[in-house]
């Protein structure tokens, strides 16, 4: 899949995900609003008082708002989360394909200068071989045009070995410097690991602390129905405080998930600069 396809992929997944906990979440929220029926109960429950009328009716505000606010978070953090993995997955390719063209060259320049001296280095061994043999055999006038067309062979010989060595270390110095790169931005990238485990956690008290919501939402309605002005009042609060609290995690979370974020900018910086 080209890299615009599969950003497109990743951006639809994101869109049928995030529209799906849109539909869940206005559930939800429709699930913890007053019905007519249950607002005609509270007004007759406040009848008699103003002021915790007025009161009531201020912390139903806040409730709706609070709610607002969680379902807004969410989005966010889906948002930037999803962001922040798609940035990390390019980058985690990218990281391995540092100078990856520039190695290749340099891998093909030695292995062709390999192969273009091995007939010479070939030659100069059988020469001095065959030299050898002669010294042996004792046939000083055959021994000494060898030896004369060895000598003659040595510098071309010399020099070859030179061109390849240079190759091989101009490779492994292009390999030191990719390996350099990769660990400096990989030590950066896991700067966020830590993060992660932050959030992690924060998704866990999130999410027992949400485990009450329902059963202090059930305690509200049963106040509503019991006509119990008070009753409802101090209900509604402490599903408030509950909310808020869970609020007050989402918040940590998203914040969290932008320093990511911030972090993942960072490497794509020094990407670029070693790239």
């Amino acid at each position: 899949m080209n890299p615009v396809k599969k950003i497109a992929a990743v951006f639809l997944s994101l869109l049928i995900a995030l529209s799906l906990y849109d539909s869940r979440m206005a559930e939800a929220a429709a699930s913890m609003q007053w019905s007519p029926t249950q607002q005609q109960a509270v007004d007759r429950a406040t009848a008699s008082d103003g002021v915790l009328r007025s009161q009531l009716s201020s912390l139903y505000r806040t409730f709706t708002d609070v709610q607002e606010q969680l379902r807004q978070s969410d989005l966010n953090i889906n948002a930037q989360h999803y962001k922040n993995e798609e940035t990390k997955s390019g980058l985690t390719k990218q990281v391995k394909m540092i100078d990856a063209d520039k190695i290749a060259k340099l891998e093909a320049a030695a292995k062709q200068a390999k192969d273009k001296y091995k007939p010479l280095f070939s030659m100069y061994t059988s020469i001095n071989q065959q030299v050898k043999t002669a010294n042996k055999l004792k046939n000083k006038q055959l021994s000494s045009a060898l030896k004369a067309q060895a000598d003659t062979m040595k510098v071309a010989v010399q020099i070859a070995k030179a061109d390849i060595k240079n190759k091989e270390q101009a490779l492994s110095a292009a390999k030191t410097k990719r390996t350099a790169a990769q660990k400096k931005i990989r030590g950066i990238m896991a700067q966020a690991d830590p993060l992660r485990i932050r959030i992690k956690a924060e998704k866990s008290t999130a999410s027992s602390l949400n485990k009450n919501v329902s059963p202090l939402w059930r305690n509200v309605t049963q106040a509503v129905k019991g006509g119990n002005g008070k009753q409802v009042y101090n209900a509604l609060n402490t599903l408030v405080s509950q909310l808020r609290q869970i609020q007050e995690r989402k918040q940590r979370i998203l914040s969290l998930e932008n320093q990511i974020g911030g972090i993942l900018q960072n490497a794509k910086t020094q990407l670029a600069s070693v790239s």
